[in-house]
C-alpha cells in the first residue's frame, strides 16, 4: 500500500508535515489542560492517556455539520459509513462487513445499552433523544469489551446529555424543508443549589427516498432530574418514550403502516469521596414493540416482535496510590424477546446473563503508562467468556503519546441467529424459512494496533493516528440450506462462515487557528483480506470527511461537512455502490433578543447530487431545509 498507489496517502502525509512544521513546541504546550474521556476504560482520563482511540464529538460540531438526524452524526467519525435501507431504517459500517443491522457495535444513552438483543440493531428513529440534549459522543475506535463486553466488537458509542437546560428556562426548534421534512421540539428545565432537571418533546417526519413509501412519523418525550442529597451523594432520575409510524412497503404497491413504541427509565445514585473514590449503582430498564402486521388478502400475518432489557449495574473507581487507579464493577442483565413469528412460540424467551470487569492505570514511570482491564462474563448463548485488553504508553512530553495495544473481544450471537426460528403460511400451507443452526459460536476478534496522539495548543492543533491490525474469526452468515417442508424443501440457517483481516490507517486531525474558525479532516485506509469475495470489497478502500466552520462576524457563520470514499459493497440487504461524494453546507445567523438566543440557518444537503447509500437502486435528492432556535 504505497504513497504512489494511495495518492489521499500522499495528502495526509503533508498534511502531517506542514502540521509539525508549522507547530513548534512553546511553554503552552506543557501548560495546556488536555481534554478528558470517560468511556474507554471507565476511568476519566485525557485523550494522551485513553486506551483507545476515540472521536469526541460536541454539540457545535453537531451543528456545524447541519446534522438534524442522530445517524448521521458518525459520518464525523473516520473509517464510519452511514447508510439507510430506508426511510426508516438505519445502519453503520465501520472498516467493513456491514449490513443492514448494525449489529457489530456497542450503543450508550447515559450508560444505558440501546442495543436491542433480538437482531442486534438500534433503531435510531425511535429514541427518545433530541440532538439538542445532547452534550457530547464518545466513540471509541476499535474493540472495547474489557469495558462493555460482548457486543462492544468494532467499538462503542457513548451519547451523554445535557442534564438541564443549557442555561436556559426553554428553548424552541423548528425546521421545514423538502422531502416533507418538518420538526418541531421544545425543552424546558432550571436549575438551583439543590440540582437541576429538563424536560424535552418532539416531533419529526420526513419521507427520505424519491417514489419510495418510506414516509416517517416520530414523536417523543424525555426528561432528566438531578439532585445533590448530601454533599457527597446524588442522585440521576431518567425517562423517556417515543413511538414511531413508518410506511411499509409489502408487495404490487400495497403499503401499510408499522408502529414501533419504546420507553425507558433510569436511576443512578453516586457518591463522591473526599479522596476522589467514587461509588456508582444504577438500574435502567428498556422496553420496545414493534407493531408488523401484513394484511396480503389471505390470513394477516404478524411480523411484530418485542423486547425488554433490565440492567443492575455497580461500579466502584478508586486510587490504588499515587501511580495507579482503578474501576471495578459488576452487572447483572434480564434480556426477554418474544414473537410468534421469528421464534415460532408466543412464549417470551426470557435469558439472564452476569458481568464483572476491572479496569487498571498504572504509572510507571513519568513517562511510561499502561492500561490493564479484562472483562468476564456468562451471556444468554450459556458461554462464559473473557476479554482482556493491554496498552503501553509511552509520552515523552505531556501532550504527546504513542501507544500500543491488544485487544481480544466478542460478539455474541444475537437471539434472532441463535434462537429464531419462521415457519409461515402464505396460502398455500406451511413453509419452513429458517431452522435454528447446528451450532453457533461467537465472533472473535484479536486487535492489534499503535496509537499516536498529539497536541500543539500554541497552533490550536491537535492529532490522533491509529494504525490497526484486526484478525476477526467465526464470523456468522446465513445460507439456504435443503430442508423438507412440503414448499420449496429449502430454509435459511446460521452458521459461522469464516474468518477475515482488516488492516489499515485512520487518523484526526484538528486545527484552531483562530477563535470563530474550526476545521476537521479525518481519513481512513482500509483493506479485507477474506476467503468471501463480498467481505474483501465490504469496506471503501479510502474515505475521509472534512468539517470546516468559520464565523465571519459574531452573527454570520459558515460550516460545511464533505463525506468522500472508494466504492464498496453493503452485505444482505444492500449491494455495490460507487462510494460517496456528499457536501452539505450550512449558513446561519446568530443573535438574540431580549437576552434570549436566535439562530436561523439554511442547509443544503447533498450539494454534489444524489447518490446510492445502500440499495443501488435508491437513489437519494438533494435537499434544502430551513431551521429556527431559540433558547439553545
Amino acid at each position: 500500500m504505497g504513497v504512489r498507489n494511495e495518492p489521499w496517502l500522499g495528502v495526509a502525509w503533508a498534511v502531517l508535515c506542514a502540521s509539525a512544521q508549522a507547530a513548534a513546541l512553546s511553554e503552552a504546550d506543557f501548560l495546556a489542560e488536555l481534554p478528558l474521556v470517560l468511556s474507554p476504560s471507565r476511568l476519566h482520563q485525557s485523550l494522551a492517556d485513553s486506551p483507545s482511540a476515540v472521536t469526541v464529538i460536541d454539540q457545535d460540531m453537531i451543528r456545524a455539520a447541519g446534522i438534524t438526524e442522530l445517524p448521521d452524526v458518525f459520518r464525523l467519525v473516520p473509517g464510519f459509513s452511514v447508510a439507510r435501507q430506508d426511510g426508516h431504517i438505519a445502519t453503520l459500517n465501520y472498516h467493513g462487513l456491514g449490513d443492514g443491522y448494525s449489529r457489530r457495535f456497542q450503543v450508550l444513552i447515559d450508560g444505558r445499552s440501546v442495543y436491542s438483543p433480538d437482531f442486534g440493531q438500534v433503531y435510531w428513529r425511535n429514541l427518545p433523544l433530541s440532538l439538542q440534549d445532547i452534550d457530547r459522543i464518545e466513540v471509541i475506535r476499535g474493540p472495547a469489551a474489557a469495558s462493555y463486553g460482548a457486543n462492544a466488537f468494532l467499538g462503542v458509542i457513548n451519547i451523554l446529555t445535557r442534564s438541564d437546560a443549557g442555561g436556559a428556562r426553554m428553548g424552541v426548534m423548528a425546521a421545514v424543508g423538502e422531502r416533507s421534512y418538518r420538526e418541531l421540539s421544545a425543552r424546558v428545565g432550571a436549575s438551583g443549589e439543590a440540582g437541576q432537571w429538563r424536560l424535552s418533546v418532539g416531533q419529526r417526519a420526513d419521507d427520505y427516498y424519491d417514489g419510495v413509501p418510506d414516509d416517517v412519523q416520530d414523536q417523543y418525550a424525555d426528561g432528566r432530574g438531578d439532585w445533590r442529597i448530601s454533599d457527597a451523594d446524588t442522585l440521576t432520575v431518567m425517562g423517556g418514550v417515543a413511538n414511531s409510524r413508518l410506511d411499509e412497503d409489502a408487495a404490487a404497491g400495497m403499503v401499510y403502516p408499522v408502529k414501533v413504541q419504546s420507553a425507558y427509565g433510569q436511576v443512578v445514585w453516586q457518591r463522591i469521596f473526599e479522596s476522589g473514590a467514587e461509588t456508582r449503582l444504577s438500574y435502567n430498564v428498556t422496553q420496545q414493540d414493534y407493531g408488523d402486521l401484513l394484511d396480503l388478502g389471505t390470513a394477516p400475518l404478524d411480523l411484530g416482535f418485542s423486547t425488554r432489557r433490565q440492567n443492575l449495574t455497580a461500579a466502584w473507581n478508586l486510587a490504588l496510590g499515587p501511580a495507579a487507579r482503578a474501576a471495578l464493577g459488576a452487572e447483572y442483565r434480564r434480556d426477554e424477546v418474544q414473537s410468534a413469528f421469528y421464534y415460532n412460540q408466543a412464549a417470551a424467551i426470557e435469558e439472564n446473563s452476569w458481568r464483572v470487569y476491572g479496569n487498571g492505570e498504572f504509572r510507571l514511570a513519568p513517562k511510561w503508562l499502561v492500561n490493564a482491564g479484562a472483562m468476564l462474563e456468562s451471556t444468554h448463548a450459556g458461554r462464559r467468556q473473557l476479554s482482556p485488553r493491554l496498552t503501553l504508553h509511552y509520552q515523552p512530553r505531556p501532550t504527546q503519546s504513542f501507544r500500543i495495544g491488544y485487544n481480544l473481544g466478542y460478539r455474541v450471537p444475537t437471539y434472532y441467529e441463535l434462537l429464531g426460528q419462521n415457519v409461515a403460511d402464505f396460502g398455500f400451507g406451511p413453509d419452513t424459512l429458517l431452522i435454528l443452526p447446528d451450532s453457533l459460536k461467537s465472533e472473535r476478534i484479536v486487535s492489534r494496533e499503535l496509537g499516536w496522539w498529539q497536541a500543539w495548543p500554541s497552533a490550536g492543533l491537535t492529532l490522533d493516528m491509529r494504525a490497526f491490525y484486526d484478525r476477526y474469526s467465526h464470523l456468522i452468515d446465513f445460507a439456504e440450506v435443503p430442508f423438507a417442508d412440503g414448499q420449496d424443501n429449502l430454509a435459511y440457517q446460521f452458521f459461522n462462515a469464516g474468518d477475515a483481516t482488516v488492516k489499515g490507517v485512520e487518523f484526526e486531525l484538528e486545527w484552531k487557528p483562530a477563535a470563530r474558525t474550526r476545521i476537521r479532516f479525518a481519513p481512513a485506509w482500509v483493506r479485507i483480506q477474506a476467503d468471501n469475495p463480498d467481505w474483501r470489497h465490504s469496506a471503501p478502500p479510502y474515505s475521509f470527511n472534512l468539517l470546516a466552520e468559520h464565523g465571519f462576524s459574531p452573527n454570520w457563520w459558515l460550516s460545511g461537512l464533505w463525506n468522500k470514499s472508494g466504492a464498496f459493497g453493503w452485505l444482505g440487504a444492500g449491494g455495490q455502490i460507487k462510494g460517496e461524494n456528499r457536501l452539505d453546507l450550512r449558513l446561519a445567523w446568530r443573535g438574540k433578543a431580549s437576552a434570549v438566543p436566535l439562530e436561523v440557518a439554511l442547509i443544503g444537503r447533498r450539494l454534489l447530487g444524489g447518490d446510492a447509500e445502500f440499495d443501488p437502486l435508491l437513489k437519494t435528492e438533494p435537499q434544502v431545509l430551513l431551521q429556527f432556535r431559540t433558547g439553545f
